[in-house]
């Protein structure tokens, strides 16, 4: 078998569902639980522009990688910011004590 075989076969073998592109990994690596951000913090936090959060943070929430819950006012512009994180584990909702989510 060839390089290029063992290549091809290695790429077939990935799990679409599993797969996060270099940016989605940039972004996903900025949320642990109980962190929730708006796509401007991301933007900064990340450098990434704000046009290119938005098209990772879409394909996120598609794939159910995150989540948007609550929102924050912008101290600059005094709107309201959708807040991002990620999704809550159905087993915290087993235990009665304040979860972080």
């Amino acid at each position: 078998m060839t390089v290029s075989q063992t290549s091809a076969e290695a790429y077939r073998s990935l799990s679409p569902a599993l797969y996060l592109s270099p940016k989605e990994e940039q972004v996903m690596r900025l949320f642990r639980l109980g962190v929730a951000l708006s796509r401007q913090q991301i933007s900064k936090k990340a450098r990434m522009p704000i046009n290119g959060v938005c098209g990772r943070v879409d394909s996120l929430l598609a794939a159910g990688r995150l989540e948007e819950r609550g929102f924050r006012i912008d101290p600059h512009t005094g709107k309201r910011q959708k807040l991002l994180r990620l999704p809550c584990p159905e087993q915290q909702s087993l235990f009665p004590e304040p979860r972080p989510c």
